[in-house]
């Protein structure tokens, strides 16, 4: 996670760098020279270089937070600090965060199980997008966080199949 936000970061402090040097480059110039001295070459370079690392971190960082949606089914519970979904034929359990329009699948889940007892397991497919594991907070006590962002089935667990 801490890599997540440290590229972009660097990746800014390199554009200025660079921005500072252009700048700086370009206001020592001297109009009347024809010729590029070796320092002038050699101060290209080195722009050049760094817009190459810029450009190199740039795509490093777009790769890195990218995240590709995947469609599970399982069983969704919600509850007083309990947001977690259990994909089928899995043992794992993760934490979730509803990214749906509006919260729609906590306001699904509710109007579901409404009159149920608390904490009542219901089937769903979901759209999520895999954050990996928590270090802090209710999260890091589960097998990673999914952010759920689309709803595409939702029913009461009629038998003990996962679908």
């Amino acid at each position: 996670m801490r890599l997540k936000f440290t590229l972009p970061f660097i990746a800014l402090i390199g554009l200025i760098f660079a921005s500072c040097n252009n700048k700086q480059y370009a206001s020592s110039l001297d109009i009347e020279t024809t010729s590029i001295s070796t320092s002038d070459s050699y101060m290209n370079n080195k722009i050049m270089l760094l817009e190459d690392t810029i450009k190199g971190l740039k795509e490093e960082v777009d790769s890195l937070t990218t995240y590709k949606k995947e469609t599970l089914s399982g069983k969704l519970t919600f509850g007083v600090e309990v947001a977690t979904f259990k994909p089928c034929n899995s043992d794992k359990v993760y934490w979730i965060n509803d990214k749906t329009k509006s919260g729609r699948l906590e306001k699904l889940y509710y109007a579901l199980v409404n009159g149920k007892e608390p904490y009542t397991p219901i089937n769903a497919k979901v759209e999520i997008i895999d954050k990996g594991k928590e270090k802090y907070g209710f999260a890091a006590d589960y097998d990673g966080t999914y952010e759920v962002v689309n709803v595409l089935k939702i029913h009461q667990i009629v038998e003990e199949n996962c679908k």
